[in-house]
């Protein structure tokens, strides 16, 4: 047997045996799995912001006089006392307050001199009264015009009155008007009256009345 003969067979059985181990081992596919995703994350901003309300009111005069009282008749004061109240970026309204000075810890018109007063609304400082010629009594009556714009004014049954009838003050602050929203230059007119008896004493009285206005 030649060399070239045995070679040929030696051949033969590496590629039988190549075939017969493919045969009892199979052939392994390898997969690659990719990493798994990291788990979301989220972050926040607060973003904030705020809004002031912006009140104003103010009185058109300084001043109002009755002139010389007589226990005759009623007196009005002149010229009438006008507030314009505006109410911006307050949702509930505004409302405008009253007080006065009054005299030796109560309400009303104020002789300092003799240390006597003409009591609001009554010598009895009632809340409300009506006034009479010959009996002590001062106070006001409110009233709105069509002046300005959104939301109307609401007024307090004690001053919201006519006739010779007035409300009282306090030497604290009461509510005179409000509304519940917002508002522009709305207008309150307060009316004063006064009335005396043959007991009161002569002199100079005074008071100050005071307006002030505050969101709801």
């Amino acid at each position: 047997m030649t060399k070239n003969t045995l070679w040929v067979i030696g051949s033969g059985i590496a590629v039988l045996f190549f075939l017969l181990l493919n045969g009892f081992f199979p052939t392994y596919e390898i997969f690659v799995y990719p990493e798994p995703a990291t788990a979301a994350t989220t972050s926040a901003v607060t973003v904030s912001a705020s809004v002031a309300a912006v009140i104003s009111c103010s009185t058109d005069t300084g001043s109002t006089v009755f002139g010389t009282l007589t226990d005759a008749s009623i007196f009005t004061a002149s010229p009438n006392a006008s507030t314009t109240m505006s109410c911006a970026n307050s949702a509930l309204g505004c409302t405008l307050y009253v007080k006065d000075a009054g005299g030796g810890g109560n309400p009303g018109l104020w002789n300092s001199t003799s240390s006597a007063i003409i009591g609001s609304a009554s010598a009895a400082y009632a809340d409300t009264a009506t006034l009479a010629a010959g009996t002590v009594g001062y106070g006001i009556q409110a009233a709105s015009t069509t002046a300005g714009s959104g939301a109307l004014l609401t007024f307090a049954t004690r001053y919201y009155q006519t006739g010779d009838a007035v409300g009282g003050f306090e030497i604290s602050n009461i509510t005179v008007a409000s509304t519940t929203a917002t508002s522009s230059n709305r207008e309150v007119v307060a009316t004063h009256k006064a009335a005396i008896s043959s007991a009161t004493a002569g002199g100079d009285y005074n008071d100050t009345v005071t307006y002030e206005c505050t969101a709801n």
